[in-house]
C-alpha cells in the first residue's frame, strides 16, 4: 500500500513539473500551450524577441529594487547582446 501511494505521488509530481515547463503564460494571464506553435519559425522569432525583452526589463526591475546584484544584472543583460551596465 506504501508503493502504490508512494508512485502515485511521484508521479504527480512530476506530470505536474512536466505540464509547466510547456506551458506560457500570457500577459493577460491565460494559460497557452507553447507546443502549439512550435513548428511555426515566425512565432518563434516574435517570441524570442518579447522574451529576451521582457528578461532585460525585468532584470532591471530587480536591480533596482536590490533584489539583484549587479553582476548578476550585468550578467542577464550580457546573454541578451548589451554592454555592460555602470
Amino acid at each position: 500500500m506504501n508503493r502504490i501511494l508512494l508512485l502515485a505521488v511521484v508521479l504527480c509530481f512530476s506530470y505536474g513539473c512536466s505540464f509547466y515547463r510547456h506551458v506560457v503564460v500570457s500577459e493577460d494571464g491565460t494559460v497557452a500551450p507553447w507546443y502549439s506553435k512550435r513548428d511555426d519559425k515566425a512565432y518563434q522569432t516574435q517570441w524570442n524577441k518579447e522574451r529576451s525583452s521582457w528578461e532585460i526589463k525585468n532584470a532591471e526591475a530587480r536591480f533596482q529594487a536590490g533584489q539583484i546584484d549587479r553582476s548578476t544584472y550585468n550578467r542577464i543583460r550580457r546573454q541578451h547582446g548589451l554592454s555592460a551596465a555602470d
